[in-house]
């Protein structure tokens, strides 16, 4: 009983670990550059948006980050207001999800918005 149990639990852990992974690739997608992306309209990355309401499109970076954005609420549709954004050596700070998040502009270089 107990190896059928150990077996079913990898078997879980692996078939969660291929549909995170789908997930993730499916909505944080890696490109090598936004200036394909900003050309449609009404888009803009995070670090250059100023004081407002969008909606979150998609983030062009590598998982782990990925991973850390899905954890702070970046879900792509997901509505978010940036607060400040302190310029180009600064930080952005935007509430998402009913919590204050100060990101730098390194990260939020990799983020693309729709107003």
């Amino acid at each position: 009983m107990r190896l059928i149990m150990k077996y079913l639990k990898k078997i879980i852990k692996l078939i969660y670990g291929y549909c995170h992974e789908r997930w993730v690739r499916a909505h944080f997608q890696k490109y090598k550059s936004f200036n394909s992306c900003l050309k449609y309209n009404c888009m803009a990355k995070l670090s250059d948006a100023v004081p407002g309401v969008y909606r979150f499109v998609a983030a062009y970076c590598d998982g782990k980050l990925a991973h850390r954005l899905l954890e702070m609420g970046f879900i792509p549709g997901e509505y978010l207001t940036v607060i400040e954004n302190t310029g180009p050596k600064g930080n952005v700070i935007i509430k998402i999800k009913d919590s204050k998040i100060a990101l730098s502009n390194k990260i939020a270089d990799k983020i693309l918005l729709r107003k």
